[in-house]
Formats: structure tokens, sequence, C-alpha cells
């Protein structure tokens, strides 16, 4: 160990720790960021663990059928193997559950379930927060969730469907609490006694059966003995630690996306950090000129001052990323505490820290620290000894003029064409060619970093050509600080514009698809609202069943509605993905006729047929062409019906229209599968709403979609998106915040003599603090304004790609977002000034003056 390098390198950060605070505090928090996301990670994943011990307690092997339900026959053979201690077999079936005004509740579209009441109360799924477990027919106890959201209380009477969708009223004697068991999903549930849940399902076979062994069996060994006995290739038989591994897995794929774009972030955050490092290095290596070679004068070599100031890196990076470490602890809990943002359901656990995320973040941090100082310290070591005797104790870097500015636009140059050609080659390839898209616009970015100190400076002139001229000498000077040394102006400008463009970049790219999205609402669902049948049976895979005969008629005496459509969907074809579907020629009118593209529906008689314009294409189908779609009674090829329209924008799901004789002459006439409803003229989308649930309380298995609905739940989704990556990317604007502050100390110090004579030529010291805040704010306009322009152009042409493929129009540019951008950048970076232009202003004239430099 070289310890008098050592000891200058200690020496070195001790006399500038001030001005190394900033620099310490950007990498605490770029890898305070990134490693809290493994923190929350590990928690998370740990929360689940244990929470979804709960479904698993006291299970030692669990039998679970992949096709088809379990026999109580099967579950009294496993009863009687030797090892088996318990056995409770758990009936799982759809159940649905209506809320105190008679609507059924629904999870993204999914009913809820009715469970079984455990036979053996050790191995219980869930526990009772409140009353009771059902004893007796008659009584039901439910999840606390659905209880909570419905205001239900013990004792309230409760109503369930049966498979028909007829409701039955129980009595509510407990609330469950299920704990975050994914199979469920949110759904309402459940838990009944043996004979009300067989007569509302249907079933008495169990879903799961979970065994709990004699203390003396091992329970891989009792696991094989229940395999040999039940005998049957559809059972799966797994261990109870296997089982709550399953499960554990599960959750945290629920965790592990969230994760990934987490951990891109905290990338990110620290790359911004990078930026502040090299430019607070490179500062002080310029500033600490005189020191550096009086080292050369007393015989330090090149190598020993380069390797001192990376010693003083590597000891920074080191202290700040054990303070990150100790902010990823708060970080990693934060976004437990904050999971109704990030993910929901995950429970509360005590923060978890593994050795990989110390290592990340001691091991990160001071790599980025010294690959940032690296060429400052590589610039240090070349500092002639002859410079101490310069009445200078400052220099600035060698000015990226001349023929290294000549390399510096090439390589610039290269990386923007590369970048570009990627961003073409992916354009035309839609979705799949996203990732290339936004790649390029990455090597775009480089390229822009590389051309900053060239590019920053004019940027500068150009922005501060106005002040100048409007607020005189004090902008005119803020002007000529912010373009005097370009290196050190664009690394302090490209923190801010890295963190800016991704944030355009995003708000483009969520603005165009709320755009897009409302578009294909409006085409696609013409009319306010489309009624179907909610399937309460437990079949998935089965067609959605008929409507109530009577409902049409119900609702077209309701003066809110002017159209009431009824739509004929024929079953679900087995070997065509085409469905059938028509309506009575006189509803075929307004918004529930389709957008024909090509050809008339004035044609439509027996023997044709409309095409939706995905089926013509994937079919090669055009007007005048015969489709055979196997109607009942009409053989093919015979009964191949011609082709007389194709049309997009249906307000149903069926893709191949007929004409209604036909249809009702090959299925029969039935009850509508859908109802359309569109809303008489002056009736507000409320008001109709309402009217619609008035009818809707007597038909429960009634399920309501409207454009008004899935357009604000869209409308949430993409804001809370737009939140989240705000705030993400807000660490990465918080840091180049530093780096901005950091910086403008620096130059404060370097400048103090310069400060004071302009003092003493007549400039007081508001105009000396108005000079530093101009500049701190010019850099950062500058950086925003770079950010903007860089990131909405590869979100607008990743934009662009993408609505070519899958939708039309142009992409949308949140300009009230972005301007807000802007002037947030702009107000902080003038907060970020005010410490070191108090400072100047400060400093007495004479013991400013006696200062060097």
């Amino acid at each position: 160990m070289n310890w008098p390098l050592v000891r200058l390198a200690v020496a070195g950060l001790r006399a500038h720790a001030v001005r190394l605070l900033l620099t310490a505090f950007a990498v605490v928090v770029g890898v305070g960021f990134l490693a809290g996301t493994l923190v929350y990670g590990d928690t998370a994943r740990a929360a689940f663990y244990d929470d979804l011990a709960r479904s698993a307690r006291n299970v030692d092997v669990v039998v679970e059928p992949a096709e088809t339900l379990v026999s109580a026959e099967t579950v009294d053979r496993i009863r009687a193997v030797d090892g088996v201690a318990e056995v409770d077999g758990r009936v799982i079936a759809w159940l649905g559950l209506l809320d105190r005004d008679g609507r059924l509740l629904t999870q993204q579209g999914h009913v809820g379930y009715g469970l079984s009441v455990p036979g053996v109360a050790s191995l219980a799924p869930y526990d009772v927060t409140a009353g009771r477990l059902p004893t007796v027919p008659g009584e039901v106890a439910v999840d606390k969730t659905t209880v909570a959201a419905t205001g239900y209380a013990l004792g309230a009477s409760v109503s369930l469907l049966d498979q028909a969708g007829t409701p039955h009223r129980l009595t509510l004697v407990g609330v469950l609490d299920l704990g975050v068991n994914r199979l469920f999903g949110g759904s309402p549930v459940a838990a009944l006694t043996g004979p009300d849940l067989a007569s509302l399902t249907g079933t008495e076979r169990y879903a799961q059966v979970v065994v709990r062994a004699r203390p003396d069996v091992d329970p891989e060994v009792l696991a094989d003995r229940v395999a040999r006995v039940t005998g049957d290739p559809r059972l799966a038989v797994l261990t109870g630690d296997r089982l709550r591994d399953q499960l554990a897995e599960q959750a945290g794929k629920y965790v592990d996306g969230f994760l990934a774009v987490l951990i891109g972030f905290g990338v990110v955050s620290l790359t911004v950090s990078a930026f502040v490092i090299y430019n607070t290095f490179a500062i002080l290596a310029a500033q600490r000129v005189r020191e550096l070679s009086l080292l050369r004068c007393v015989g330090a070599s090149r190598r020993q001052v380069g390797v001192a100031v990376l010693l003083e890196a590597v000891t920074l990076g080191v202290l700040a990323s054990l303070g990150g470490l100790a902010m990823s602890l708060l970080v990693g809990y934060g976004l437990i505490w904050g999971r109704e943002l990030v993910a929901t359901d995950i429970p509360l656990h005590a923060p978890v820290v593994r050795w990989p995320t110390v290592a990340v973040a001691l091991g990160f941090g001071t790599v980025v620290t010294v690959l940032a100082a690296l060429v400052p310290a590589l610039g240090a070591g070349r500092v002639p000894p002859l410079a101490a005797l310069h009445g200078s104790a400052t220099a600035e870097l060698r000015d990226a003029t001349g023929r290294r500015g000549r390399v510096r636009v090439l390589v610039a140059v290269g990386l923007a064409g590369a970048g570009l050609l990627a961003i073409m080659v992916g354009v035309p390839l839609a979705f799949p060619g996203l990732p290339l898209v936004l790649g390029g616009g990455m090597v775009v970015f480089l390229g822009a970093v590389v051309a900053a100190p060239l590019l920053v400076p004019r940027a500068v002139g150009v922005l501060g050509w106005l002040p100048a001229r409007l607020f005189g000498p004090v902008a005119r000077l803020a002007v000529v600080n912010a373009r005097r040394n370009p290196r050190r102006a664009a690394a302090t400008t490209m923190a801010l514009t890295v963190g800016v463009a991704l944030m355009s970049m995003f708000a483009v790219l969520l603005e165009t698809a709320r755009d897009q999205t409302g578009r294909e609402l409006t085409e696609n669902f013409p009319v306010d609202f489309v009624l179907d049948r909610t399937r309460i049976d437990g079949t998935p895979g089965a067609t959605r069943g008929e409507l109530p005969a009577e409902l049409a008629g119900v609702l077209r005496a309701e003066p809110a509605f002017a159209t009431v459509a009824e739509v004929r969907l024929a079953p679900a074809p087995v070997d065509r993905q085409v469905r059938v579907w028509s309506v009575p020629p006189e509803q075929l009118r307004g918004p529930v006729r389709p957008e024909v593209t090509d050809g008339d529906l004035a044609d439509l008689r027996p023997g044709t047929v409309a095409v939706s314009r995905p089926v013509a294409q994937a079919r090669g189908l055009g007007v005048g062409d015969r489709f055979a779609l196997g109607l009942p009674g009409v053989p093919d090829p015979a009964g191949a019906l011609t082709v007389v329209a194709l049309y997009d924008d249906a307000p149903t799901g069926g893709a191949a229209l007929v004409e209604w004789g036909q249809f009702t002459a090959a299925y029969g006439p039935g009850a509508p599968n859908q109802l359309l409803l569109d809303l008489a003229p002056g009736v507000g989308t409320a008001d109709g709403r309402q009217a619609l649930d008035r009818v809707l309380r007597t038909f429960p298995v009634v399920r309501v979609s409207s454009v008004a609905d899935q357009a604000n739940a869209l409308s949430a989704t993409l804001d809370e998106l737009l939140g989240i990556f705000a705030a993400l990317l807000g660490m990465s604007v918080l840091i180049a915040l530093f780096g901005i502050s950091n910086t403008l100390s620096l130059s404060v110090f370097e400048r103090t003599r310069e400060s004071a004579t302009l003092r003493a030529l007549g400039l007081s010291r508001r105009q000396l603090g108005r000079m530093l805040l101009a500049e701190a704010g010019l850099i950062a306009l500058v950086g925003a304004l770079a950010g903007i322009v860089l990131g909405v152009g590869v979100g607008w042409t990743a934009a662009l790609g993408l609505i070519h493929s899958y939708g039309h129009g142009l992409p949308v540019v949140p300009v009230a977002q972005l301007v807000l951008c802007v002037a947030l950048a702009g107000g902080a970076a003038l907060l970020a000034g005010l410490l070191p232009a108090r400072r100047a202003t400060r400093t007495p004239i004479v013991a400013a003056m006696s200062v060097e430099g």
C-alpha cells in the first residue's frame, strides 16, 4: 500500500469536503434509489411468502386437479393412506354476489367465488376477522375487501346468485381475511356450508385437497404415497413447501415486472449522477492546477497524481454508497407503503436487505464514481510542473476546439446516424420494432452528449440573446459566464437533459396512447351502452348466454333511450374463428350500422354476408367472393355465401353479418345475446346510466359496458402511469439539480476575486446574486429544452410507427405538460442556485480580493 498517496487523497477530500458534499448527495440519491428498488423487491417477495402461508399453513401435501375436479371417493382413499393425520377437501366454484343495490359485483368482468367451510379448522385457507364461519344452511361469510366496499354489516342479508341467475338471500355471519391469494384476483369471495354451495354452484367435487402429515412422516414420502393412491395423471400432488414456493413465485411475478422498470430508472439516476461526478472532479482538477503542479515539482509522477485523484474518487464513492445503502431502506419501505401506486395488495413487512443489494449499492456507486472521475484524473496527471509558476491557480481543461472538436463532431454524427438508422428500421415493424426505436433514440441521446460541448454554448447564446438585450449588463454577464467553460456547461446541462428527455418521451407516448384508444373506443363503440349476460356458471370457455327476453321491451319503454337494438350471436364455432351475428332489419341503422369500407349493406339478403375487415384481410376476401360459413342447414360448399360488403368498427364482437331471416332460419329466433343502447337527444351519460341501473336491479346477471366507463378507466390508468414515470424520473432530475447547484458553487469559489472586482467596479450585491441565478436558470433552460426536443423527437417517432400499424392520425404532444416541465426545471434551478448566490454576495470585497484566483 502506498501510504503517502492514501494520505494525500484523504487530505484532498478533507480540504475540499464542502465542495464535494453535493456530489456525495448525488451519489447517495442515485445509489439509494437503485438499491431501494432491490430492497422493495426482496421485501415484497418476503411479504407475499409470509402472507401466502395462510392459504397453505399446516399443509404437508396438496392434490390439485389439472383438468377435472376431485371426487369424494378419492378424498376417502387419501384419508386412508398411511401417515395421513388430517384431510380436507376444498370446494371452489364461481358464485355471483350482489351489492346492497342488487347489482352483481365483478372484478375485471369476473364474478366472485364460493368456498367451502373447512372441515378441519387447522387447514383453513383463511382467517376470520369478525364473526364466525357458517355452521348451518342460510349463513355466509364474505371477504373483508368486499364487506368494506359494499358496506355490509354482520347480520345483514346478502344476495347470492345460483347458476340460473336467481338471487338467494343468506345471512352474513363472518368476515374473512384471504391474505394475498392470487387465485381469486381481488374478486368477491364467500364461504358457505356444503348444502348451500352445492345448490348454488351445482358442484360437490373438490378443486383442491390438502393433507396434514403425522409428525413422524416426511412430506416427500407422504406425497409419493398419495400419488400412488390417486393413480390419476391429471391430479398434481405437491408437498406443502412446494405449494408455498409456487404461490410465492406466482405472486413474485407481480413484483418482478415493476421491479424491472424501477431498476431501469435507477440506472438512469446513476447515469445522471455520473455527469455530476465528472463535472465536479473536472472543476476541482482545474481549480487545483497549482496544487497538483507543486506535487509534480517535489517529485510526484503523472501516475501518482492521477492515482491520488482516483483514490479520492474511490473514497468518495464508498462513503456515498454507504449513505445510499442507508437511504435504500427508506426508499424500499416507501415503495411498499406506496403500494397503491406501484402494485396493490402487497402486505406490510419489515425491510429485507440481502447481500446482493449491499454488493450492488457499494459496487455500482463506487464504480460509477471512479469511472466518472477517470478522465479528470488523467487530466490532473498531465498538469505540467511549471504551471505552479503561473499567476493563476485555475485553468479549464482544453476546450473542444481544433482537432479534438472535429473528432467530437465526427463521433457525434456517427452516433446520431446509427441511432436514426435503428429508428428507421424499427418504425415499419410497429410494436415488435419498438425496442429498436427506443434503443436508437438512446444512441441519438448519446450523440447529443458527445456534441454537447459544441452545442450548449451556442444554445446559451441564442436563449440569452433577448434577456441580455432586455436586462442589461447583469444578464450579459450571466450569458458570458454560462458560455465560458463549454465542457463544464455541457456536463451540467446534459445531466438535466437526460431526465427531461425521458420524461418527455413517456409523456408523448402515453398521451398518444390516450388519444388513439379514445378514437378506437369511439369508432368501435358508437353506441352509449352495450349489455350482455355475465357468465356465472363457472365455464369460461362457454358462449355468454342469452339476455332475458323481456329486457329489450322494458328498456324501450324508458324515454332516456332512443335506440335499443337486439343483437343475436351464433354459438362460438369450434373449427372457425368467425362469429356470425345479425340484428332485425329495422334496427340495423344509426350507430348500430357498422362502418362499410367496401360494398353496400343494402345488398344484404339471404345467401349473402358482410365480413369484418380483419377477417377479410386474413382470408383474402373481397366483395363478390364466396365465403363458406357452415350455417346449420346450409350445406358447404354449395351453400357458401357471397360477400357483399366489408365493414370496420362494428359495435359488436361478431365478424360476419348475415341477413336476419337467414340467421333465424339457421339458429332460431331465441333471445338477444347483446343489447345496444343509444341515448335520446339531450340525455346525459350520467342520467342514462341512472335510468339503466334502475331497470337492471331486477336483472342482476346483465353486464353493462360503456364508452365513458372505459375511457375514464383508461384515462385514470394513463394518468397513474404518467405520475409514476414522472416521480421516478424526478429522481434523476433532482440529481441533475444537485449538479447545477454544485457546479455553480464551485464556479462561485473559482471566481471569488472576479466577483470582488465586479463589486469594486460598482456591481451591487443584488445584481451579483441576480447574475448567478440567471446563469443557473440559463443552464437549466438549455438542459430542459434540449431534453424536450430529444424526448419529443424519439417519442413522436415511436408513436408514429405504432399508429401506422394499429390506428390512424398523428402522435399527440402534451404541450401543457412540457411547458410545466420547463417551468419546474427553471424554478428548481433558481432554488438550487440560491445558496451559492447568497454565499457570493455575502463575501466582503476586501477578503475576496485577497483570494488567489
